[in-house]
């Protein structure tokens, strides 16, 4: 699982700066980076924190920073459509 990259992804995508979402979160933005650059791994709480900071469902979160190994059952092909359109949600709720 690769959370860091999710929540990069993420704020990227809502289009917010790495203070932006360190302050609503209540975290330093030095903290979020070393997150975001996979030097911290988070824990459930801190990573509902950063979602939350960006508006985002955790699910969406954990289903994106899932690896490929982790989702077991699901076709690779199924599994692109379903991270499109997780993207797409995120591209289409406020920030």
């Amino acid at each position: 699982m690769n959370i860091g990259n999710a929540l990069k992804l993420c704020r990227n995508t809502k289009m917010l700066s790495l203070a932006e979402v360190a302050e609503r979160a209540g975290f330093s933005i030095s903290y979020v980076s070393l997150i975001e650059s996979g030097k911290r791994d988070p824990s459930v709480k801190v990573v509902e924190a950063l979602a939350r900071a960006m508006k985002i469902p955790t699910p969406i979160v954990m289903f994106l920073a899932a690896e490929a190994d982790e989702i077991n059952g699901l076709d690779r092909r199924e599994v692109e459509r379903l991270s499109t359109l997780a993207l797409g949600v995120l591209r289409a709720s406020p920030a």
